[in-house]
């Protein structure tokens, strides 16, 4: 499995009735969806995520507004990702490190590949950072 988050895009159907997207991505999540969640009304200036997972993938959706995802690699590359379309979603594996911002009134939609586990956090910058040195 590729390590570096790319774009995807999800299947769905647009008619003058409005617009379906939906999930059905077996070979993402070979498992299906373990668990979701969604984050808005983030304060202008504010960032969300600033964290890694050891295991956990995610695909991240913009349902409404623009999100820009900030993503540092394992080997230490950056890459920006604009979200602004909820046909399409980022897909992050586990040891990338990201820092997502909002747009006004934006909200964001997380699929994950695992229940919530707290132990799978990297939380602190310095411990990713040291990931990254053991890996180059």
């Amino acid at each position: 499995m590729e390590n570096r988050p790319y774009i995807i895009d999800l299947p769905g159907h647009s008619s003058e009735s409005g617009n379906l997207s939906f999930w059905d991505n077996l070979e993402l999540f070979p498992s299906g969806i373990q668990r979701c969640f969604w984050i808005s009304k983030v304060k202008k200036g504010e960032t969300r995520g600033n964290h890694a997972h050891q295991l956990e993938s995610q695909v991240i959706i913009s349902l409404v507004g623009i999100l820009r995802v900030e993503v540092t690699t394992l080997v230490g590359e950056m890459l920006w990702f604009t979200l602004d379309s909820s046909s399409k979603g980022l897909f992050v594996p586990p040891l990338n490190w990201i820092s997502i911002s909002f747009s006004e009134d934006s909200i964001l939609l997380g699929l994950c590949d695992r229940a919530f586990s707290e132990e799978d956090y990297i939380r602190d910058k310095k411990d990713f950072d040291n990931y990254q040195k053991r890996n180059k």
